[in-house]
């Protein structure tokens, strides 16, 4: 089966296509702060199309957040689009667990973060391969009382949680782009329940955030009594 990988929640956006577990094309990309970038991603996912065949694609697996609230519904809307055109299935990842879940061992517990700005962080904890913790919105400090006295602290979360880093050198910082989220992970993540069809309802798909973003909150100040 060939699978459509998408990934929009960082600054990286990344494409791929995979097919019986392994990779045959992948394609990344910075986004700029104005959107430049947008549309090569676009290009990108048309090329794939075309090289697989629309009509091959079994199966889109598509990062979701939490992350970077304009960036997620881009990737989102691309899903959105070929699945609809094409009836393809949509599995849908949280982004942290594409994160957590590829470094998770049973000897050792890590945190997979990523940057909420306003100096917040969206987090989860993994161990022996499953997560362990709900999905987290939490200040730094909060985070490191969680990872205990030894812990992996890993993804684009990385540089806020390196402030307020306790002196014991038993808690490592991982936050090298080998770390971050990408199409390629999001398959990965998403391929146990692609093998059991367990797909998404597409019209009711919306990004993940955890908190509101800027217009809510500005909305619903204006709407207070």
């Amino acid at each position: 089966m060939k699978i459509l990988g998408i990934e929009t929640s960082s600054v990286i956006f990344s494409l791929c296509l995979n097919e019986d577990g392994k990779t045959i094309r992948e394609f990344s990309k910075r986004r700029e702060v104005d959107g430049h970038g947008d549309a090569e991603i676009f290009k990108e996912a048309r090329k794939m199309l075309e090289l697989a065949g629309a009509d091959n694609i079994g199966a889109i697996a598509v990062s979701i957040g939490p992350g970077m609230f304009t960036s997620l519904r881009v990737g989102l809307s691309l899903a959105k689009g070929i699945a609809f055109v094409n009836k393809t299935p949509v599995y849908a990842v949280n982004t942290l667990d594409t994160i957590g879940l590829e470094v998770s061992r049973p000897d050792l517990r890590v945190a997979a973060v990523v940057n909420a700005f306003r100096g917040e962080v969206y987090a989860a904890f993994y161990e022996g391969g499953k997560r362990v913790s709900d999905y987290l919105l939490m200040m730094p400090d909060s985070l490191m009382k969680m990872a205990g006295e030894r812990a992996v602290i890993v993804g684009p979360g990385v540089d806020v949680i390196a402030g307020v880093r306790p002196g014991h050198s038993r808690i490592e910082l991982r936050g090298d782009e080998t770390y971050l989220p990408s199409a390629v992970k999001v398959v990965l993540t998403a391929l146990e329940r692609i093998r059991r069809r367990d797909f998404d309802d597409i019209e009711f798909l919306e990004p993940y955030y955890i908190k509101k973003t800027d217009a809510e909150r500005n909305y619903a100040k204006g709407n207070a009594l």
